[in-house]
């Protein structure tokens, strides 16, 4: 609560908070619109019509309600539009409900409008009032239904409430049809019932008619271009505590694999390859992980070129367009409250499932060892127990009790039943679970939102209040993030609309911070058989890399601290706790200059505060070694301390960004007979400016706040590569460079800035065809220093056919939506780490001179230019039988031009390479997405079936690229060839294990001619085999949703195919490690046991290389079906909820990442995690609206 307490008085929050109920107040006050008439006896149509013109609302009535004897004559001038209605209704039998911007009309009586043909002689009339509810999918009451009985045409609207009444003339053989703009016309038979509740279901048309692109809101029957949206429904179907996860499944050519989002594949070899984010409109730096998933009304995915084009130099990779919510009922204030916990499994410790050998293989595996090493080394180790010793007395290794013991049994101190007595007592242990029940806990992840709407004629308000808490499932670690957003929206006047956003993200962490040698937050560091525990139950100390060892004479040696490691103890000394601050300031001003021309000016100013603190304590296992390592020892036997000799470190890094975008933009839409224009033009301006500063405290005691940094020579340490402690240590290595450089190099200032102008331009023709077009240029201080390349066009162009609007489909009327579509254009990308211009950077200091110099990195290049991504795209999207079943299928091909890649020089310039746009490459696939409703439920009772499938098939290949690649290793760590994928995978061949003497053991590679060799990797790049690509070629997911009677059952299952992975190499070892060792050494090599792994131990390698680590024998298919969730609701039935003002109320039990249900590989290797399966979550929700 202390986070809570502190974040309270801060500054911002405050205002946030105030802004937020000042304007909350005042939206139930907000006047309404305005409006001036002057009819003398006109039809009422037409006042309404008028009425409509003059405001943002639209009408919704039945045509028998309003008839020629309707005549209005009326005067008014700035009139209230509530006025109004009064007036002209309400003399005339009309009453109306205003609900979001439409007003629907009914009878002012509770009966319905008859137009009933009198019943013929000899018919039984049974009249009853029918009465009822109507409600939406999530429990919402919808005001404004259209309720008419389909044989008699009797009439009435369902009021604000959601109730309605309707007399019918025979309750055996009415029907009533249930209609409202958005929601998917209802018809049911009565049946002889007089109450009967509904439930309505949104329209997928309606829902993606309007699709929001953040330059404009364009209706999808005019769209050209590849676009998928989601809708808030689909979002909360589930719970994701991020975005990037609530994606997946959910757009066709989206992929999360690896939790790297791409749209498409990717666009760029070494440039950013991450979807632009659009939030309310413009573009933002802020990434997913930021935004509340409660908050979001819908994302819009703009998949080719017709719809992001207009974004220019940086929409190669897609665009994500994120609308958050509003109000929607107005005259009431809504409160929503939503809560979900998240359970995780435990984590899973079990040495064999992390394919590593349990405590008694692992005893086993030593034991041979060190009996051949000490006892039946037929000469092999000459002087095993002197050797031992010096090992033992270097304190550069650690030294396992095992090889100890077999020590001490070589040389008498115990006995041979002494050393049995030893091992089994070792084979009993597990050290990983110990270390879990002392460092783990169950990971517990709690959400909480409070979202405040309100809504009033012309003031649109709402609050929103989002808190999140992570104990990281680790002892002293933990994430916490208050997340606080106010978005208002006001009609100033008739012809100014201003809206403005403020949001706040307050967010801390602590976790443990890094220590070069003693990887304690690692429990595989460790071999399976030791314990935690000392004989008396404290923590046992572990010595790790250059630390001594438990059995080291000069553990206790004066003026040197101990170096062995209490793990507990190490993840309290060692911590860093970071504090983050991120503000967004969003405006907009909506000017209605004349009919169909409008005006926008938009404005978003980011900010980004981050501050890390890093502490070692002075009982920390860095800062002991520090103070080791910078102790000297003087010839005459007497020590020098080059660091304080108590107190720890402190490493503060802040960060700061500043981010703004500006958009002016003018607008023109309007309709002339059967031809419709939409067009916009604008211009944007935006900069981003990110800086920061280090700071490094030595000796610092955090208690007393005091440090000794002033009396250090930082000039003799960053020249001391290798110290007298240990004879010769490597101090530079382990100490300067990670603890003390790294901590103390500035933080580099970028500041970019850029300027845009675009336009677009869509015409209809009779609501059939579609001609759209766009243009942008873009100018940026990264590039251009040649005018040629400056402000390069970027464009896109459209054509669609609604097919389904032709004269000639009138009779097929099971389709509903048959739309072509053909688009093709060119977009951008923009890569930060090239420059026009020569770049030079201060690297160090001259070990001669102790003066500091300076490195250039790369030549001036004035013709670099942006990346280019030309797509060309055919689409079809369809709709049928009465829109139960939708969705779209598109071909693409996107061929990258302009790619930035490595350019080689000749040397005499200077420079061995630069980087520049000299690289091309391709993307094409196919895509499809389908949407069935096996069974539409129209009421609580029955029972709905919907499903979902989107599958995509993406290939990319390199046409174009400069590899300077000679040798085997440089083509496996830069695998860019032509007419090969750019995640290529490249193996070398594996050829077996020798059985020759002095490499018995060791792995074969085939080189040139099918020879066999050890060392292969300098050899020529034709020794490697292509093995595939890393990055999935097929993604799809499935999706069912089941409902009945309040329950609903959601699975999605998720596919990713066609790619591969390297997973359990084979590596080899130096006789048996001091850690954890994989189990794959159960089955080494040895003479009588001719496998093809690695020997280990006696036939152990001497000359480690990286080639068992990238060779052909690791390489499984990465393909995976899995059951992303499984989510059971309720929805709480509206008669229990009456009593207690509750309007809706439902409960979630969610499982995430059951187990697989099929992998490609025999291994058992999660291709998610490259080891283990992700941990399964139970999540608990509940969402109150009252």
């Amino acid at each position: 609560m202390r986070f809570l307490k502190k974040l309270f008085q801060n500054r911002s929050v405050k205002v946030i908070l105030a802004m937020a109920v000042a304007l909350m107040a005042s939206a139930q006050i907000a006047g309404a619109q305005n409006i001036t008439l002057n009819f003398e006896k006109a039809p009422l149509k037409s006042v309404l019509n008028e009425i409509q013109k003059q405001t943002d609302y639209t009408f919704v009535y039945n045509d028998a309600l309003i008839g020629a004897k309707n005549i209005i004559t009326i005067k008014v001038t700035n009139e209230t539009l509530t006025s109004v209605l009064d007036r002209i209704l309400i003399p005339n039998g009309i009453s109306y409900t205003i609900l979001d911007k439409q007003i629907a009309l009914a009878p002012s009586s509770t009966t319905s409008v008859d137009q009933t043909p009198k019943p013929s002689a000899g018919t039984r009339e049974l009249k009853v009032t029918v009465k009822g509810s109507i409600y939406d999918t999530n429990g919402e009451k919808l005001a404004g239904v259209a309720v008419v009985d389909k044989k008699t045409n009797a009439y009435a609207i369902s009021d604000e409430n959601g109730n309605y009444s309707i007399d019918v003339k025979n309750v055996n053989e009415a029907e009533l049809e249930f209609t409202l703009l958005g929601m998917e016309t209802v018809v049911i038979p009565t049946n002889g019932r007089s109450v009967m509740n509904v439930i309505m279901t949104s329209s997928r048309l309606f829902i993606d008619e309007i699709v929001v692109t953040g330059y404009q809101n364009i209706q999808k029957e005019k769209v050209t271009g590849s676009i998928s949206t989601v809708s808030s429904k689909a979002l909360e179907e589930r719970y994701n505590p991020n975005l990037l996860n609530s994606l997946e499944g959910k757009v066709a050519g989206l992929s999360t694999y690896g939790g790297k989002l791409t749209i498409r594949g990717v666009s760029s070899i070494y440039s950013e390859t991450q979807p632009l984010i659009v939030l309310d409109g413009l573009p933002v730096e802020t990434s997913l992980d930021d935004l509340n998933p409660y908050d979001i009304e819908s994302i819009n995915v703009l998949k080719d070129a017709a719809a992001a084009a207009i974004y220019g130099a940086r929409a190669s990779n897609g665009i994500i367009v994120i609308n958050t919510k509003s109000a929607k009922d107005k005259g009431k204030i809504d409160v929503d409250f939503s809560s979900n916990i998240t359970l995780y499994e435990k984590t899973n410790m079990d040495y064999g499932d992390n394919f590593y050998m349990n405590a008694a293989q692992q005893v086993k595996t030593e034991s041979e060892y060190y009996d051949y090493y000490f006892n039946n080394n037929d000469g092999e180790v000459a002087d095993p127990v002197g050797s031992f010793e010096s090992s033992l007395n270097s304190g550069t290794g650690a030294i396992s009790p095992i090889q100890y013991a077999y020590y001490k049994n070589a040389i008498g101190q115990i006995s041979k039943e002494q050393l049995n007595i030893l091992l089994s007592k070792y084979s009993q242990n597990n050290f990983a679970q110990e270390y879990a029940d002392a460092v783990y806990l169950r990971k517990i992840l709690q959400q909480y939102n409070l979202a405040i709407r309100s809504r009033a004629d012309n003031f649109n308000s709402n609050f929103v209040i989002n808190y999140k808490q992570d104990n990281q499932g680790v002892i002293n670690s933990g994430y916490k993030q208050i997340n606080i957003n106010y978005k208002g929206s006001y009609d100033i006047a008739k012809w100014l609309t201003a809206t403005l956003s403020v949001n706040g993200i307050y967010d801390k962490s602590r976790t443990q911070g890094y220590d070069y040698n003693a990887s304690f937050t690692n429990p595989w560091m460790i071999p399976a058989y030791e314990t935690m525990y000392n004989e008396d139950g404290s923590y046992k100390k572990f010595f790790y890399w250059y630390d001594g060892n438990e059995y080291w004479d000069k553990n206790e040696v004066e003026g040197y601290y101990p170096l062995g490691t209490d793990i507990v103890a190490e993840h309290y000394n060692n911590t860093v706790t970071t504090k983050r601050q991120y503000m967004r300031y969003h405006g907009d001003l909506l000017f209605k200059i004349i009919n169909g021309l409008t005006a926008t000016a938009q404005f978003v100013y980011e900010s980004n505060h981050t501050t890390s603190d890093w502490l070692a304590t002075q009982e920390s296992h860095a800062a002991r070694l520090m103070r080791n390592a910078y102790t000297q020892e003087n010839p005459d036997g007497t020590l020098t301390y080059l660091t304080p000799r108590s107190g720890g470190f402190k490493s503060a890094t802040n960060t700061d960004g500043a981010y703004w975008t500006g958009r002016g933009q003018v607008n023109y839409a309007n309709t002339f007979g059967k031809h419709t224009i939409a067009a916009l033009a604008g211009i944007e301006f935006r900069e981003t400016l990110s800086q920061g500063t280090r700071s490094l405290m030595l000796g610092y005691d955090d208690q007393l706040q005091t440090a000794s940094t002033q009396v250090i020579d930082f000039a003799t340490l960053a020249l001391m590569n290798y110290s007298t402690y240990l004879g010769s240590y490597p101090a530079n290595q382990f100490i300067y460079t990670p603890y003390i450089k790294n901590n103390m190099t500035p933080v580099i200032e970028q500041k970019h800035r850029y300027a845009s102008g675009y336009a677009n331009f869509t015409y209809t023709y009779d609501n059939r065809y579609n001609v759209f077009g766009s243009f942008r240029k873009d100018y940026a201080d990264v590039y251009g220093l040649n005018v040629k390349f400056r402000g390069k066009p970027l464009w896109s162009a459209g054509f669609s056919w609604n097919i389904n609007n032709e004269e000639f489909m009138s009779p097929v009327n099971w389709i509903n939506v048959l739309k072509l579509r053909i688009s093709y254009g060119v977009t951008g990308n923009i890569y930060q780490g090239a420059t026009s211009y020569m770049t030079a950077r201060s690297s160090g200091f001259n070990e001669l001179t102790n003066l500091p110099y300076g490195v250039i990195e790369s030549p001036a290049n004035p013709n670099l230019k942006w990346e280019q991504t030309r797509t060309t795209n055919i689409g079809i999207d369809y709709s049928f039988a009465e829109n139960r079943f939708s969705g779209s299928l598109d071909f693409y091909n996107k061929v990258g031009k302009d790619l930035f890649s490595y350019k080689t020089l000749d040397p005499s310039t200077g420079f061995s390479s630069m980087f520049m746009n000299m690289a091309d490459m391709v993307n094409r696939g196919v895509e499809v997405s389908l949407t069935a409703d096996w069974f539409r439920e129209s009421s609580r009772e029955d029972f709905g079936w919907s499903s979902s499938l989107t599958f995509a098939i993406n290939k990319n290949k390199v046409t174009d690229i400069e590899n300077p690649s000679t040798m085997a290793y440089q083509l496996v760590s830069t695998p860019y060839r032509v007419d090969y994928p750019t995640s290529a995978v490249w193996s070398y061949r594996f050829a077996g294990i020798s059985d020759q003497e002095g490499e018995k053991g060791m792995t074969l590679w085939y080189i040139e001619d099918d020879n066999k060799a050890h060392s292969v990797s300098g050899k020529s790049i034709d020794i490697l085999e292509y093995s595939g690509q890393s990055e999935p070629i097929v993604v799809a997911s499935f999706d069912n949703r089941l409902t009945w009677k309040g329950f609903s059952l959601s699975v999605l299952m998720a596919y990713y195919g066609g790619h591969v992975m390297r997973a359990l190499p084979e590596v080899e070892t130096f006789g048996v490690p001091y850690s954890a060792v994989a189990s794959y050494f159960v089955n080494a090599w040895t003479p009588d046991n001719p496998t093809n792994t690695p020997g280990i131990g006696r036939y152990a390698s001497y000359s480690l290389g990286n080639e068992p680590r990238y060779g052909n024998n690791a390489i499984h298919s990465a393909a995976f079906l899995k059951i992303r969730n499984i989510v059971l609701g309720y929805d709480f039935p509206e008669s229990w909820l009456d009593a207690v003002n509750i309007q809706r109320a439902s409960l979630k039990f969610q499982i995430d990442n059951p187990r697989a249900l099929w992998m490609g590989n025999k291994v058992k290797v999660d291709p998610e995690t490259m080891g283990i399966r992700l941990p399964s979550t139970f999540i608990f929700g509940i969402n109150i609206n009252f």
